[in-house]
């Protein structure tokens, strides 16, 4: 491998990102179109918005994909360098779970909405404390 070649375990954030719109995006024409529930885009452009913006930190973060470049050295032997960035896991849990959570109120999944769903943020925070505390 070159000094300048990134290997991340054969993961492709962009694919999985892409590949996520396109599940969220046909999900959701398909709900419209059977009559599963009355869908307006402009409804889940945010809760989209958050969703994605949370798998990006989860995955380039190093919460789930470890990405390291590796470097020659002048004696001949090599270097790796492993990022990751503080917080990854917890911030991009919170994000996808706050997004899950705001599609579910409008849409009103399971007959949810922003009114008798709320105490999911105080267990979707548990579950950020409790990911934070076990680092």
């Amino acid at each position: 491998m070159g000094c300048d070649e990134v290997s991340n375990g054969g993961i492709r954030p962009g694919a999985i990102i892409a590949g996520a719109v396109l599940l969220l995006l046909g999900g959701t024409m398909f709900m419209e179109r059977t009559g599963i529930a009355d869908i307006s885009f402009g409804r889940i452009i945010g809760p989209a918005v958050l969703i994605l913006l949370g798998m990006q930190t989860l995955l380039q973060s190093g919460a789930i994909a470890i990405y390291s470049r590796r470097e020659r050295l002048a004696d001949g032997t090599d270097e790796t360098d492993v990022r990751r960035r503080r917080g990854g896991l917890a911030g991009g849990l919170w994000l996808v779970g706050l997004g899950c959570w705001m599609l579910v109120s409008q849409l009103h999944l399971f007959g949810l909405d922003y009114r008798t769903s709320w105490p999911l943020l105080i267990i979707l925070s548990g579950i950020t404390m409790l990911v934070r505390g076990s680092r």
